[in-house]
C-alpha cells in the first residue's frame, strides 16, 4: 500500500470557555477516540482542542498546518462556533475537505450536510477513520462523487441536492475491544487540572467504560453509542485508568449512560479497584433501581464519591410521559441508600413537560426539597431529533439555534409560562440552596463538588 500523504488530518472541539459561560472542563472523549485509530493507520492527525485558546488562534494554527481534512466534532450546544469556524476556514483552505460529527450531526445531519462536504452519524471511530486513510490515498481530492456510502457506515452527504448516506453501525464489542485506548496527548491537561481542581478541588478527567443504552427514555435519542450496551474487559478498562492517573489526575468522571446497569459488572470494577489498590475516586451516572446497600456499599469502598440521578419529576404521570420505568419511590430510595453509604448523590430534573400539570411540576419542585441531595439540576424539554419527544412536537417548533439547551426557553408553544417556569426554578433552588447550607458542617470529599 502506498504511504499515506503528509497532509493529514486536524480534529477540532469547538468549544472555547471564554465565550461561555458553562463550563465544560473535560478533554472531549470523542476526537481522542478518533486520534487513536487515525495514528494507528499511520495518518497524520493534529488535535484542536479550543477550550483554552481564542477563535483568531485556532484559526491561524489550522490555515497554517493546511490540512487535508478538516473534521469538527460538535455537541448540542456548539453548533454557531462550529459554523464560524467553518466559514473562516473555507475562505482559507478552498482545498480542504470538511467533515461534521458528533452528537447534533448524528441526529440533524440535513443541518450540516449542505456546509460541510460529509457527515458522519454515530459511532464514528472506526469508519471516520478508514474514510481518511482512503481519501488521502486516493489524492485527496474534494470531489466525492463516486465515493460508495455503503462502504463507510454513519456516512451522509448531499449530491445534486439529493441524500447519499448509509446507516450508522453500533459496532460489536469484538470490535470496539481491538480499538486503542482513547489518545490524550494532544490535550492541554495541566489548564485541565487547574480548572477543575478550582471547581471541585479535585483534578477529575472523564472517561467511558460501557456504550449504549438499552432503555427508551421519551427524551433521550443516545444519538453516538445507540440502544446495543456494550461492555469492554476490565483489564483495558485499568490500562486506561493507569494512563489517566500517569497524567496526573486524581478523580474519574465515568461517563457513560448505564454504568450501573449490569451489576455483576459494576461488582466487578469495584472489587478490581479495591484489590489494585486504585488511588483514585470517582463518580458516575446511575439508573435509580437495580440497587442494593450492599452494592452502594462496594461502589463507597472502591472509591465512589458522587452518583448523578436521572431522577426527572416528583410525579409517576410524567415519568410514565417520559416513559422513564422507574418510579418516584424507586429515586426515593436510591437517593437514601447512596447517601447512607456515605456517597454524594445528585439530581437531573425536568419540568414543563408536554402533557404534564402545574400540580406534577410543584410536586418535582417538592422532591428536590425532600431529599437528601447534594447537588439539584433542572432542564426543561429539548426535542432532539429521533426521540418520540420530537415526533410529537417537531410540526410545532420554531426554531434553529440549539444554544437554547441551556435556557428555560421552548422552541414549541407551551402550556407553560416561561417566566413562571424560571421564577419557580430559581426559588426552589434558593430554597435548595439554604437547605443544604443548614445541614451539619462536617465535610465528605463529596462536598467539594
Amino acid at each position: 500500500m502506498n504511504p499515506v500523504p503528509e497532509r493529514g488530518v486536524t480534529l477540532v472541539y469547538p468549544y472555547f470557555r471564554s465565550k461561555d459561560p458553562v463550563d465544560k472542563l473535560f478533554p472531549p472523549l470523542g476526537i481522542a477516540y478518533l486520534a487513536s485509530h487515525l495514528k494507528e493507520l499511520d495518518v497524520p492527525v493534529t488535535v484542536e482542542d479550543c477550550t483554552f485558546a481564542t477563535f483568531d488562534e485556532i484559526i491561524g494554527r489550522i490555515a497554517g498546518s493546511r490540512p487535508a481534512i478538516v473534521g469538527i466534532s460538535i455537541m448540542v450546544t456548539m453548533s454557531r462556533n462550529a459554523f464560524e469556524l467553518l466559514r473562516e476556514l473555507r475562505e482559507r483552505l478552498p482545498e480542504t475537505l470538511f467533515v461534521a460529527g458528533g452528537p447534533l450531526p448524528t441526529v440533524n445531519p440535513a443541518m450540516f450536510a449542505g456546509k460541510f462536504d460529509a457527515v458522519f452519524c454515530g459511532e464514528g471511530d472506526v469508519t471516520f477513520p478508514e474514510f481518511c486513510r482512503d481519501y488521502l490515498l486516493s489524492g485527496s481530492s474534494r470531489d466525492l462523487n463516486d465515493l460508495d456510502p455503503a462502504s463507510y457506515p454513519g456516512l451522509y452527504m448531499t449530491r445534486e441536492g439529493k441524500v447519499c448516506s448509509s446507516p450508522p453501525l453500533h459496532h460489536p464489542s469484538e470490535i470496539l475491544d481491538r480499538l486503542p485506548l482513547p489518545d490524550r496527548a494532544g490535550f492541554d491537561h495541566r489548564q485541565y487540572q487547574a480548572a477543575m481542581e478550582q471547581n471541585t478541588g479535585l483534578r477529575q478527567t472523564s472517561m467511558i467504560v460501557t456504550r449504549g443504552c438499552p432503555f427508551s427514555c421519551d427524551f433521550c435519542s443516545k444519538p453516538v453509542w445507540g440502544d446495543l450496551f456494550r461492555k469492554p474487559p476490565l483489564e483495558k478498562v485499568f490500562q486506561e485508568i493507569e494512563e489517566i492517573r500517569s497524567l496526573g489526575y486524581t478523580c474519574l468522571w465515568i461517563a457513560d449512560d448505564c454504568f450501573t446497569l449490569d451489576s455483576g459488572y459494576l461488582t466487578a470494577f469495584c472489587q478490581e479497584m479495591i484489590r489494585r489498590g486504585v488511588p483514585l475516586s470517582w463518580t458516575c451516572l446511575s439508573r435509580v433501581d437495580r440497587l442494593t446497600p450492599e452494592l452502594a456499599g462496594l461502589m463507597k469502598r472502591a472509591g465512589c464519591i458522587r452518583v448523578y440521578l436521572g431522577l426527572e419529576s416528583g410525579s409517576n404521570e410524567t415519568l410514565g410521559l417520559m416513559n422513564k420505568r422507574v418510579t418516584v419511590e424507586q429515586g426515593i430510595r436510591a437517593v437514601h441508600l447512596f447517601s447512607q453509604a456515605g456517597i454524594g448523590t445528585a439530581g437531573f430534573f425536568m419540568v414543563g413537560y408536554p402533557g404534564e400539570t402545574f400540580d406534577s411540576i410543584e410536586k418535582t419542585f417538592a422532591l428536590v426539597l425532600s431529599l437528601p441531595l447534594d447537588e439539584a439540576c433542572f432542564t426543561i424539554p429539548l426535542p432532539l431529533p429521533g426521540t418520540p419527544l420530537f415526533a410529537r412536537v417537531a410540526s410545532l417548533a420554531t426554531w434553529d439555534d440549539w444554544e437554547v439547551s441551556n435556557q428555560v426557553k421552548f422552541v414549541y408553544p407551551s402550556e407553560f409560562d416561561e417566566r413562571w417556569l424560571e421564577g419557580r426554578i430559581n426559588e426552589t433552588m434558593e430554597a435548595f440552596r439554604k437547605k443544604k447550607g443548614a445541614v451539619g458542617s462536617g465535610k465528605t470529599p463529596a462536598d467539594n463538588y
